[in-house]
């Protein structure tokens, strides 16, 4: 499983398959209602889904092809959207929905405009933020960003427009509540408190505006790959590496 996205009241959720990878679900019943064929996307867990309301379509990225796709939900159609310098992973719209926020390897996070693909802006991590796998930015134009090298470093940084960190939570990866091991995605909340699918520990880690930790959710996951927050129902889907793929869906307040 490598994406999940809200739109229009559809769950969008990218699987590993060759042909009718993406699938739609409707959140009234999590009925299945059709299916969407992406053409030439390789199979990568690198591989990525995000929403856009303002254009209503998807993007997918494409890691070995290093390119973003478009989908029209609407017409269910497939276009490339633009090549990407670097290979890219997550992705995310930026808080006005102007904006397509990429993360790459190494260390870059790159941002386009969601109608003409145009280049915005390219930020490079710095201070051992390597091997980013996912980022979204607040309001206050800083970003999220979570990182993971093996046997390393395994973190989730509050990042500056300069590619400094501000702050950050974890360490050398670990189990313990102060540590990650392996996060590769988060959720933002309206409130700037951020969900860290905490991949190779099973967990979902919470933790404030400040990255300071909160807790995590009661629940037994079997490595959380993705988690989306919608805003509009306040539902919690996670999206874990199981063999059918299989998503958790929570109610909060």
């Amino acid at each position: 499983m490598y994406g999940l996205a809200v739109l229009d009241k559809k769950l969008y959720v990218f699987r590993r398959r060759q042909t009718d990878q993406i699938y739609v679900y409707d959140t009234k019943d999590y009925k299945l209602h059709n299916t969407i064929t992406v053409e030439g996307i390789a199979p990568n867990c690198y591989n990525d889904l995000t929403e856009c309301q303002s254009e209503h379509c998807l993007f997918l990225s494409d890691h070995n092809a290093k390119c973003i796709h478009k989908v029209d939900v609407a017409s269910g159609t497939v276009s490339k959207f633009v090549d990407v310098p670097h290979p890219p992973k997550g992705l995310s719209i930026t808080p006005d929905g102007g904006h397509l926020l990429v993360t790459c390897n190494p260390n870059r996070l790159v941002e386009f405009d969601v109608k003409t693909g145009a280049k915005v802006c390219e930020v490079q991590l710095r201070l051992d933020i390597n091997w980013p796998k996912h980022a979204m930015k607040r309001s206050d134009g800083q970003y999220v960003v979570c990182h993971a090298e093996k046997d390393g470093l395994s973190r989730v940084c509050r990042v500056g427009a300069d590619g400094y960190y501000r702050h950050c939570f974890g360490g050398m990866e670990g189990s313990g509540s102060d540590q990650l091991n392996c996060p590769c995605h988060v959720a933002l909340r309206e409130d700037n408190h951020v969900i860290v699918a905490d991949n190779d520990n099973n967990r979902l880690v919470l933790l404030d505006s400040t990255l300071e930790f909160v807790g995590t959710l009661v629940e037994q996951f079997s490595e959380p790959h993705r988690v989306w927050f919608d805003t509009d129902s306040r539902r919690l889907y996670v999206g874990e590496c199981t063999d059918n793929g299989s998503i958790k869906v929570f109610q909060t307040k």
